[in-house]
């Protein structure tokens, strides 16, 4: 016989793996149970400065901080992530690449890419092949990175080369990169590639 703890709260689980990231509707046990105790998971989070924020058209939950002041300061619970210059360019096109997909494919409900299709579209950033190359031979890190921070899913990599490999777009970058700062960011790049 099972025995149960009644002091452990039934969203445990899934307060627990909102602590260390993104859940994901695919995740369907711990996506059901973010849903069921959203309210619960609200108040819990609250007295620690962190709101629940999930998204079930986009199917995904994460935490943010609350600012505790106008300068901006949290409690430092979550890990804020810079990103480099160049990991927030792969962020910047594989949202607009979302952004893309979303506004002209009625059919399909996710978007797949690979490393190959990726690099193609970002040949117009890479005038010097000497960037390109280097750039080429550090797409896989950046492609890792944004598996771990939940912004891609690797999903088939029987491919016999890493080059076609198949990732999901995650939805939660839209998060990350909201519309209005994909049209700040394009800027700055049109601009850079005018001054070139």
């Amino acid at each position: 016989m099972e025995q149960q703890n009644i002091n452990i709260a039934p969203y445990a689980k899934s307060a627990i793996k909102l602590l260390m990231g993104p859940v994901f509707e695919d995740q369907q046990e711990i996506w059901e149970e973010v849903i069921q105790y959203q309210v619960e998971l609200t108040k819990y989070f609250e007295k620690i400065a962190l709101e629940v924020v999930i998204d079930k058209r986009d199917g995904y939950a994460y935490l943010k901080q609350i600012e505790l002041d106008e300068s901006g300061s949290t409690i430092g619970l979550v890990r804020r992530m810079p990103l480099t210059y160049d990991l927030t360019l792969v962020c910047v096109l594989l949202r607009d690449w979302l952004l893309e997909f979303e506004s002209n494919d009625l059919e399909s409900t996710n978007l797949y890419i690979t490393p190959k299709e990726f690099r193609e579209r970002m040949e117009m950033f890479f005038k010097e092949k000497t960037n390109e190359l280097k750039f080429i031979k550090e797409l896989n890190r950046h492609f890792d990175q944004c598996v771990e921070m939940g912004f891609l899913k690797l999903v088939n990599k029987d491919a016999a080369l890493t080059d076609d490999y198949r990732y999901e777009v995650k939805r939660i970058l839209k998060a990350r990169i909201t519309t209005d700062e994909l049209a700040k960011f394009k800027q700055q790049l049109e601009d850079e590639l005018e001054s070139v």
